[in-house]
């Protein structure tokens, strides 16, 4: 008979899922050790579930797990996409948007193109996994747990995918910054002017910034309409037919609140404060149950394959975003913030910019929330066309 877990009732699984990050996150934040700088803390929350649920400390599967992924996804999701204002990236700059899109189609075209070539090696459930894949790198965390539930990807994929983006970022990052080096050759080759880039550092001036003081009256409207927008979604959804394993009832709702937090972004509720913090946490507390809920034992050698398509989708999209960036003229530095808006995400995004350019920043900021709404429908259509494949 199998011993039960030491924490099976709601409470004392909880307790255990959320203390997992607010460890971590503590300690990257306290101690900046370098071992951060290359595996994150995203990493460690969701190894170290792992490694609990196989020693008996909280169970694999759980009630309090499904619960909360029911509504943690799409709540999610519309918090994340209250902060966008497409409006002033597109009027502030347009042609990085233009370049962090292509750079996007990249993305999908070598993902689905690695899956076309390894399938004969994958397993039969991979599809779903290239997908959460394609739209954790086209926007981030939240993207990879959003897609991953439209396709019902299995939670040993998810947990391959986590660690695959991550070793590819390791990569991936450092050119990105070493990219500055580069300024002479690439603004000559990309025919941008100086003029043309003293324009975008004096049109981020006028970029406003949401104050970072949140009251509980703003979490409480942020929960309010974020539950209003998933149960308007959910009724919708259930209208709607159902196509295969690519197009569930799940897809469709958590495609409409995707849609649903990007009109919310054009109201004034994009104005509210905590949305950023309240999305984040909802984001870690998912990772850590998918983490607890994962056997990574049932994925062989497949898991290899997952690896090699980061890099080869990675490489096609730096390649796009080199080419884009002389179609549209802008220099190596805004080239560099819309290709790590994009496969880096809202965290990693303002660093590049820094790095590169300190008035960059805002226009960084924007492009990445930007990428969050791609994420979800380029990293679904990139499932549903390695599906075609199989």
């Amino acid at each position: 008979m199998e011993s039960q877990p030491m924490f099976n009732d709601p409470v004392g699984v909880m307790a255990v899922i959320i203390m997992v990050p607010v460890f971590f996150v503590w300690l990257e934040k306290k101690t900046q050790w370098k071992v951060f700088t290359f595996l994150p803390a995203i990493i460690w929350i969701f190894l170290t579930p792992i490694l609990l649920s196989n020693l008996g400390v909280i169970p694999k599967s759980s009630p309090i797990y499904d619960i909360f992924k029911s509504f943690a996804v799409p709540l999610f999701i519309v918090l994340m996409l209250l902060d966008i204002n497409i409006r002033e990236a597109l009027r502030v700059a347009w042609r990085g948007a233009a370049v962090m899109v292509i750079g996007s189609l990249g993305i999908v075209a070598g993902v689905v193109g690695s899956f076309w070539a390894f399938r004969g090696w994958l397993p039969d459930a991979a599809w779903s996994g290239f997908g959460a894949l394609a739209g954790s790198w086209i926007g981030g965390t939240g993207n990879l747990a959003a897609v991953a539930e439209m396709l019902d990807t299995p939670e040993e994929f998810i947990g391959v995918v986590v660690i695959a983006d991550n070793f590819v970022y390791l990569v991936y990052f450092p050119i990105i910054l070493m990219a500055k080096n580069w300024a002479g050759w690439f603004n000559k080759f990309s025919g941008v002017s100086q003029e043309q880039i003293d324009h975008i550092a004096e049109a981020t001036k006028s970029v406003e910034r949401k104050t970072h003081e949140v009251h509980f009256k703003d979490v409480l409207t942020l929960l309010g309409f974020g539950f209003a927008a998933i149960l308007v979604a959910n009724l919708i959804a259930g209208m709607l037919p159902e196509v295969g394993e690519v197009v569930s009832t799940k897809t469709w709702a958590l495609l409409l609140v995707t849609v649903f937090g990007i009109s919310l972004s054009a109201t004034p509720l994009k104005d509210v404060p905590g949305s950023e913090p309240l999305s984040m946490t909802f984001v870690y507390i998912y990772m850590t149950m998918i983490g607890a809920s994962a056997d990574l034992s049932q994925l062989d050698q497949g898991a290899v394959w997952f690896l090699v398509a980061g890099y080869v989708a990675v490489t096609l999209h730096l390649l796009l975003i080199g080419l884009s960036a002389r179609i549209f003229k802008i220099d190596v530095s805004m080239a560099a913030v819309a290709s790590v808006a994009a496969v880096g995400g809202a965290a990693s995004a303002p660093v590049a910019a820094g790095f590169h350019r300190e008035e960059l920043v805002p226009i960084s900021i924007m492009l990445a929330l930007i990428g969050y709404a791609l994420g979800n429908f380029l990293g679904w259509g990139a499932g549903a066309l390695c599906h075609m494949l199989i």
